[in-house]
């Protein structure tokens, strides 16, 4: 039962990331397939069947998945062969250690990596997984609105050059920003502010 809460929790998590999954389902096999896809994306040749892979023991594919979602937080000088079962601890061990400092969600203990607990394992990928979606939905959010780069233009100005097409994008967006909003239980907000210059009022909607 319980591990059936900490499943639930994480394919909701999972789940949530519209700008990813589009609101479907997050199945096991599509956290499977992710995990994979992730690390031969930075050129390692690791590839798990299933998340009861005996080679999972060793703890190499976890420390190489965690690699791909952030290279510089696995020390490969402190990662062993995984070849006795003191070489498997000391990487179980690490896996959980910079899985918790990116900020994952563990449930997990080196024994459950070592002896491919299947179930716990999941929960692991999982984790993972929603980490690496939630960075790249962050770092989309953190794109300039185009209220933050408003200029004050005079006539002699000519127009700032077009950067990737984005000038193509804020036209197509006709002023209307709430295409921009990636969680669904984020708010409008409108904040009106009059600028007087020489008497002049002039209305602005940030």
């Amino acid at each position: 039962l319980l591990w059936q809460l900490m499943r639930f929790t994480m394919l909701q998590l999972l789940r949530n990331l519209r700008s990813h999954s589009q609101g479907k389902e997050i199945s096991d096999a599509d956290i499977l397939k992710w995990a994979n896809r992730k690390v031969n994306s930075i050129g390692r040749t690791s590839h798990i069947q299933s998340f009861k892979d005996k080679s999972l023991s060793s703890g190499l594919f976890f420390l190489e998945l965690l690699s791909a979602v952030e290279p510089r937080v696995v020390n490969w000088n402190l990662v062993t062969k995984g070849e006795s079962d003191d070489e498997k601890k000391l990487n179980a061990t690490y896996i959980i250690s910079v899985a918790r400092k990116l900020g994952c969600s563990i449930y997990l203990l080196p024994e459950d990596i070592m002896e491919v607990n299947q179930k716990m394992i999941l929960t692991l990928a999982a984790s993972i997984m929603y980490w690496s979606l939630q960075q790249q939905a962050n770092d989309a959010d953190s794109f300039p609105s185009p209220a933050s780069t408003l200029t004050t233009v005079t006539p002699e100005a000519s127009p700032a050059p077009s950067v990737c097409g984005e000038d193509e994008s804020y036209s197509s967006l006709n002023g209307d920003f709430s295409n921009l909003s990636v969680d669904d239980t984020t708010s409008d907000t409108t904040v009106s502010s009059q600028l007087e210059i020489d008497g002049v009022v002039l209305d602005e909607l940030f």
